[in-house]
């Protein structure tokens, strides 16, 4: 019994051997293979479900990479680069503000981890990085559209014959009014990047995980053939009923 214990051991971690080579060599789909072969044998290894988080995460399958995340933290949470992984697949999918409460979590568990220190700077100067761009390009999109309701007050003042806007208040309404507009616009270009982030955390399609593929997968309700009462006598005789 020792002896099957220690050869499936060896085997797990020759797998696990094997996986790390393809990795290194980039070779992420093979390592994902390799990985899974060792999780069947050995399900509670939460170093497996750490490395293939990994493999997933450079597959850009963000879902996956999460879900192994997510399973080495509930394996071993006291491992601090279990929500190291996860900080990273949350990263990765613009979720700055969990991935810093991830990267936190690992660091109090991990005080002395250099790299945990440099993550958390490096998120952050992000975060604020498309914070400042995102306020930028609102005041780029007012000011365009201001510019360009200053352009129109203008030409239609010199250009023709009988200008539309006369009155100085009108074109300094028009114009606010174009600024607004670009606002809205720039507002609006900021909203997508945010709505957008985590979105590559849904799960595949080819995991059949909607509602279609479940209509799909249901048995279609068994078809009972119907018998005249002579047909039934019959068959109650012949033991068939």
């Amino acid at each position: 019994m020792d002896e099957t214990k220690k050869s499936q051991s060896a085997s797990v971690e020759d797998l696990r051997i094997k996986g790390n080579e393809c990795v290194k060599e980039g070779k992420f789909i093979e390592a994902v293979l390799h990985y899974t072969q060792a999780i069947k044998m050995d399900p509670n290894n939460y170093v497996l479900y750490s490395n293939r988080s990994f493999a997933f995460l450079k597959l850009d399958q963000h879902y996956l990479a999460l879900q192994d995340a997510n399973e080495t933290v509930r394996i071993q949470p006291q491992w601090a680069k279990g929500y190291f992984r996860r900080a990273e697949v949350e990263a990765a999918s613009d979720l700055y503000d969990e991935a810093i409460i991830s990267y936190t979590r690992a660091l109090q568990l991990d005080p002395h981890n250099v790299k945990l220190i440099e993550s958390i700077k490096s998120i952050t100067d992000t975060q604020k990085k498309k914070l400042r761009d995102s306020q930028n390009m609102i005041w780029i999109c007012t000011c365009v559209g201001l510019v360009i309701g200053i352009a129109v007050v203008v030409l239609d003042y010199t250009l023709t014959t009988s200008p539309t806007l006369t009155h100085p208040f009108s074109m300094l309404a028009f114009s606010l009014a174009l600024s607004g507009l670009g606002w809205a616009i720039g507002k609006t270009v900021t909203l997508m990047g945010t709505w957008n982030a985590g979105k590559s955390l849904q799960p595949p399609d080819d995991l059949g995980m909607n509602d279609n593929s479940k209509e799909k997968d249901a048995a279609a309700p068994e078809k009972k053939t119907k018998y005249s009462k002579a047909q039934a006598r019959q068959r109650y005789k012949q033991g068939k009923l």
